[in-house]
């Protein structure tokens, strides 16, 4: 349709004025939209600094919590006779949690070493990533007791040939087949990867040595004789 006319006799006729946006309207919307994906790069950015800055310390802060759910979980086991390290097992293996060294004090208490992984995510946008820290903790064991974990140095632990099976799967094939050899103990694998079982009345039971425990039979009975 065309422009209507409006006027009358006498009267020049008046078209209908099309109204059109002004180019500085359209340069003006153009920089606020610049101006906002600007801010929101900047915040973004500004929160990836922020957070690379704190990443360790939430990593360090998620290892602690680690360490005090498998003291909670230590806790909540109950007296059965079987050696400590055993029970241990019972719940280091669903909290990723590794025994790295045993130091006993007779029969009924033990100070164990813990480590555990500890992370946090650091960085916006395309730059995120997942920063990661390895920590030690002693724990201080009177079963059924068992008191809060305090930080510890991490110990160097020994190198593991490729071919070797890790503790845990070194204990799960003894108890399978119900141990090897004759005796009331048993060490069997390489530091790092060993497993310690006992034979007794309760039947065999085998579990992961500490890391840096020695694989040998009197190591296993000092083991087997903390009990809880």
């Amino acid at each position: 349709m065309g422009d209507a006319v409006i006027g009358g006799p006498g009267l020049a006729p008046l078209r209908r004025t099309r109204f059109t946006v002004p180019a500085w309207r359209r340069i003006l919307g153009l920089a606020i939209t610049l101006a906002v994906f600007a801010a929101v790069a900047f915040v973004g950015q500004a929160f990836g600094w922020l957070t690379d800055a704190q990443a360790n310390t939430r990593a360090e802060q998620a290892a602690d919590g680690q360490a005090r759910l498998v003291v909670m979980a230590l806790r909540q086991l109950t007296p059965n006779g079987e050696p400590g390290e055993s029970r241990f097992a019972e719940v280091a293996s669903g909290l990723n949690a590794l025994l790295v060294r045993d130091e006993h004090r007779g029969t009924a208490e033990a100070v164990l070493t813990i480590q555990v992984h500890g992370s946090s995510t650091a960085g916006a946008f395309g730059g995120r990533r997942v920063v990661e820290v390895v920590r030690c903790y002693a724990v201080d064991w009177q079963p059924p007791d068992v008191a809060d974990p305090q930080p510890a140095p991490c110990p160097t632990l020994p190198t593991v040939p490729e071919q070797a099976p890790t503790g845990v799967r070194l204990a799960q094939q003894l108890n399978t087949i119900g141990g090897l050899g004759s005796g009331p103990y048993l060490a069997v694998g390489v530091p790092g990867a060993c497993a310690f079982g006992e034979e007794s009345r309760r039947g065999f039971v085998a579990w992961p040595a500490p890391s840096l425990a020695p694989c040998d039979a009197a190591e296993a009975a000092r083991a087997a004789g903390f009990t809880d």
